[in-house]
């Protein structure tokens, strides 16, 4: 299969509706008022992660339609569509669409964590999900061991697998909020998000043609993702918003899972977002704020730009650190990938430390 079409086809349609989008938000006014932690104070649209949505789901279904037999995640339809990519295309229309009404009108924090709940759990119900864990010191951990009958419909009983599914509805979730966290600087979550499943699309055609599937959803989002950076890189015109980071977020929580759950390997790819959102989260705690809501500006993107970096040279930075890493992750086997995360941990821990440091020279120097 040439990949290089589907990423072509989704680079142009994303780039084209972001245009769109952008002409009708300034057109009509539909954007928000700048807040304390944004780096812009001049208001810009927020609803940019719509073009990304709309791209992804018009190239995938029309790569389904076109080339149904070279395109199946399980061996089982509903509706006569592949079960998995159905799951897939629904929660990730829920999402996206759920979010771009918090975009315009704002939803509560228990709503939107209702909304990521719901869409993984319809995932989890289409067999998508964790089931085992490498160990490179012996055999694999097994999650599938603990299964609580649920409900039965038509002679089938449904089960929740307690171990498997409890750690797929945490991924997910937390992949979601991720993304949305680092979603703070121009071109970063966009940048970030493209890398993460650039390396999935690598990984999947490295496993052989049986991943092929998950390299063309991969490369799609792919496409869709840098079809919008190009007006969201600094300065940007238009921003993801929820709509967008919610979704991307989605998706790269969900694509690993599809290649057999590969966690160290997805911790690695997406390692830098999901490091810093834990470190985020750690350091609010020890403020005693709320890890998730509190709007500061604690993010190793804030610590850059406070740094002194340029949004631009910020990002970047960042896109070289994330990149390593992926490429960490393609040629690394199982020890080695726990051993690198390790690795990444100290490495934005040190780069804390070291952009603290740059933080009070700066202040000194301005003070002088």
């Amino acid at each position: 299969m040439n990949f290089l079409i589907p990423l072509a086809i989704s680079f142009a349609l994303s780039f084209a509706l972001t245009k769109v989008i952008l002409v009708l938000c300034l057109r009509y006014k539909i954007f928000p008022q700048a807040r304390s932690r944004d780096i812009h104070q001049k208001p810009l649209p927020r609803l940019g992660g719509i073009a990304i949505f709309i791209a992804f789901l018009i190239v995938t279904l029309a790569y389904y339609i076109f080339s149904k037999n070279n395109f199946s995640l399980s061996s089982i339809q509903v509706f006569g569509v592949d079960k998995q990519l159905l799951a897939i295309l629904v929660s990730g229309s829920i999402v996206a669409i759920s979010m771009s009404i918090d975009d315009l009108i704002g939803l509560r924090a228990w709503q939107k964590l209702f909304i990521q709940i719901f869409a993984t759990l319809i995932i989890i119900s289409s067999g998508i999900g964790i089931n085992t864990l490498a160990n490179p010191f012996g055999s694999t951990i097994n999650l599938n061991s603990v299964y609580i009958p649920i409900l039965q419909i038509g002679g089938i009983t449904y089960h929740f697998s307690l171990w498997s599914d409890l750690l797929t509805l945490f991924w997910i979730v937390g992949m979601m909020n991720v993304i949305n966290f680092v979603d703070g600087v121009d071109g970063l979550a966009a940048g970030l998000s493209s890398i993460g499943s650039l390396f999935i699309f690598l990984l999947a055609i490295e496993l052989g043609t049986s991943q092929g599937p998950i390299g063309l959803i991969s490369i799609i989002l792919t496409g869709s993702i840098m079809g919008f950076l190009v007006w969201n890189f600094p300065p940007a015109k238009i921003f993801m918003g929820d709509s967008g980071s919610m979704f991307i977020g989605f998706l790269l929580g969900v694509l690993p899972l599809l290649s057999g759950g590969k966690l160290a390997t997805a911790f690695l790819v997406l390692g830098f977002p999901i490091v810093d959102g834990i470190f985020v989260a750690f350091f609010r705690i020890l403020r005693r704020k709320n890890p998730f809501t509190t709007p500061d500006k604690t993010h190793l993107h804030h610590r850059f730009l406070l740094a002194g970096f340029s949004p631009r040279q910020a990002v970047l930075s960042l896109y070289v650190i994330a990149a390593a890493f992926g490429w960490v992750a393609l040629r690394s086997t199982t020890l080695y990938k726990i051993l690198a995360s390790f690795v990444l941990v100290m490495v934005i821990f040190g780069l804390i430390i070291l952009l603290n440091i740059l933080t009070k020279r700066k202040s000194h120097a301005e003070s002088l």
